[in-house]
């Protein structure tokens, strides 16, 4: 009887090492997340830019930054601000990510080429807002996201957009 027990024990012993070499070996699971083109502390930067630019003129709004695939990294809507702000704000540097350009250019094209408007309204259904406030974000060339701004008159909307990159810009010298 105590051969078989002693049997049963190496096997359970060589199986539980066999398990933990097993373990050892197997290669460290990549991360799914990859990091966003633009970091959260510059997407607050360029948030707080243009809040502080609304304060100023005595506005409200909601203001928006997305990475460049067109993904949110930061949102805010100011105390007041209608609710569909955000979603028009969203809109605007949605648009200004995938076409790589200020949303007012694209929203010229409802008067020179209303067929290539329609066909974009079309083809992003509830995700691109043609008109003025979203701007590209770019560094060394390079496409890092957008910002878009709602909530203000037209025009206005754009300056406070471009409040935001003034900040954005000094955030980025400050941490050289």
């Amino acid at each position: 009887m105590g051969r078989p027990l002693i049997v049963f024990l190496l096997i359970g012993i060589f199986a539980a090492t066999a398990a933990s070499a097993a373990e050892e070996a197997a290669p460290a699971r990549a991360s799914v997340l990859a990091p966003s083109s633009i970091p959260l502390p510059e997407a607050r930067a360029i948030i707080e830019g243009a809040i502080a630019f609304a304060r100023s003129q005595n506005m409200r709004m909601a203001v928006a930054v997305l990475d460049d695939g067109g993904y949110t990294v930061s949102v805010d809507r100011m105390d007041g601000t209608s609710f569909n702000s955000v979603n028009q704000a969203i809109g605007k540097a949605f648009t200004s990510v995938l076409y790589r350009r200020p949303s007012a250019e694209l929203a010229e094209l409802v008067k020179t080429a209303p067929d290539r408007f329609h066909g974009i309204m079309n083809l992003w259904p509830g995700k691109v807002y043609i008109v003025s406030g979203g701007l590209p974000l770019v560094v060394d060339g390079k496409l890092v996201g957008a910002v878009g701004i709602s909530g203000l008159p037209p025009g206005v909307d754009e300056k406070a957009s471009k409040a935001g990159l003034a900040a954005w810009e000094k955030y980025k010298q400050s941490k050289k």
